[in-house]
């Protein structure tokens, strides 16, 4: 198969923002942020991603163990190690009625997007399953419910339910067409989106000829979203503490501290494991997203696609935001899980599963920035948030209660393993594209939309 060709000059002279645009309030302010232009700082080579790992692994366990040592109020106060909590004034308001607000949670039948998906309907929502396969998708649509049942008082028992639509394949543009248009016969909005689903097998082929890894953790998501945009520009969120704007619907998308080893002047080739630094000169541009969802052309496509969520959630945001004190708008924020020790080790050793139980963290603790991510006020400048606690503090922009912590770009060691501290604001590493990300993201949008024909 022959490889993408790259052709830097003809893209990088585009204008990042389309005259037609909206920009919202927030992701300008985002954008005029100097602490979120990454210009200074590349991104990382697979080689070191992988020297890394066992870095990370030595001061999980060294770092945990001084805290077990030293593990009293005043210390962890100190340090700020004490883990983030939701406050109930900052949350999104749950109307005591028959019509709760309705979420969707892609591939929510194991792992994080179950515990997310469960802990949602503990919270009032409806939670609609969007799951590939059929029967794993009933059989955690009926755990939540039992779950709920027994956990509640008896007269809320039939209050709020986890349910099943249809089957989703995310590597399919048919499926993804289908779940949306039963969506909108049965609902008339969408008051939350979890782009949750991934994978990290790479090298097969989809139906509509892409990478497979590529388009089941981001171009299925994307063309989701955009197909379900009208129903989420047709949700109100309303919080609790009348101090902050209504919102239309929610988007978070899962991301990973893998993005920060997803350079564009490095394709790892899949056939040979060969490197090629001279490509694309360090442009995350149109050509660089069209090879990543090429067979054959990247053996990086997983961390490729973790980077992809963080630019379309600038781009989210920069498209749907809203703009006025009247216009609501779409929110979006990317969220990492952090290290998990989920069935996605299953494979492993048995001595290596043991080691990843040790450290890493459960599931249920990986969903805390997917479900932060999802109910809270954010702050203005937020579109990232990952679990783990940094050494280095970042000068809050924001009052809010529930984020009481925010770090600047640092040392990706810190976002693979570490002290959980819950959620907590973080800034990502962004394309060096004079834009702080926005020339990348709109690029990476223009690239999908030809991908999808949306």
């Amino acid at each position: 198969m022959t490889a993408i060709s790259w052709n830097r000059d003809a893209l990088v002279s585009k204008a990042p923002i389309a005259p037609s645009e909206r920009m919202s309030p927030h992701a300008d302010q985002i954008h005029n942020n100097d602490d979120w232009k990454s210009d200074m700082q590349p991104f990382y080579a697979r080689a070191t991603f992988m020297k890394m790992g066992p870095l990370a692994l030595v001061y999980s366990i060294l770092f945990n163990s001084v805290l077990r040592i030293l593990s009293y109020a005043p210390f962890n106060s100190l340090l700020r190690i004490n883990p983030s909590t939701l406050h109930p004034e900052d949350c999104f308001k749950i109307p005591n009625s028959s019509t709760p607000p309705i979420a969707i949670i892609t591939g929510s039948n194991t792992g994080v997007g179950f515990e997310t998906a469960q802990g949602l309907v503990q919270r009032g929502y409806h939670v609609i399953l969007a799951c590939r396969n059929r029967q794993k998708g009933l059989d955690a649509v009926h755990k939540i419910n039992q779950h709920i049942i027994t956990s509640c008082r008896e007269e809320d028992e039939s209050k709020v339910v986890a349910s099943f639509l249809q089957p989703l394949d995310l590597a399919s543009f048919a499926s993804i067409r289908s779940f949306c248009k039963s969506f909108s016969e049965n609902y008339d909005s969408l008051n939350l989106l979890v782009n949750n689903a991934g994978i990290n097998s790479q090298g097969d082929v989809t139906e509509d000829g892409l990478e497979m890894c590529f388009q089941s953790n981001f171009v299925g998501h994307f063309l989701l979203t955009k197909l379900l945009i009208p129903c989420l520009l047709s949700a109100k969120n309303t919080y609790k503490n009348n101090k902050y704007k209504d919102e239309a619907g929610r988007i978070v998308n899962l991301s990973s501290v893998t993005h920060h080893f997803a350079p564009s002047n490095e394709r790892i080739h899949p056939n040979d494991g060969s490197s090629d630094l001279s490509e694309n000169n360090g442009i995350h541009d149109k050509n660089f997203w069209l090879g990543s969802s090429t067979p054959g052309v990247s053996a990086a496509t997983y961390r490729e696609s973790k980077l992809a969520s963080i630019l379309f959630t600038i781009e989210l945001n920069k498209r749907y935001g809203g703009g006025g004190e009247k216009v609501m708008g779409i929110r979006s924020v990317a969220v990492s899980p952090g290290s998990v020790s989920s069935d996605i080790w299953r494979n492993e050793s048995a001595l290596t599963q043991k080691i990843y139980r040790m450290v890493y963290l459960t599931p249920k603790q990986g969903s805390s920035t997917s479900i932060a991510g999802s109910i809270l006020q954010l702050p203005i400048d937020a579109i990232y948030l990952q679990p783990y606690w940094h050494p280095f503090m970042r000068k809050m922009h924001s009052t809010i209660q529930s984020f009481q912590r925010s770090y600047p770009l640092s040392f990706p060691m810190f976002e693979m393993l570490g002290p959980y501290i819950g959620h907590s604001v973080t800034v990502p590493r962004l394309p060096a594209d004079g834009c702080g990300g926005y020339k990348s993201s709109g690029q990476l949008w223009d690239a999908c939309e030809g991908l999808t024909a949306e």
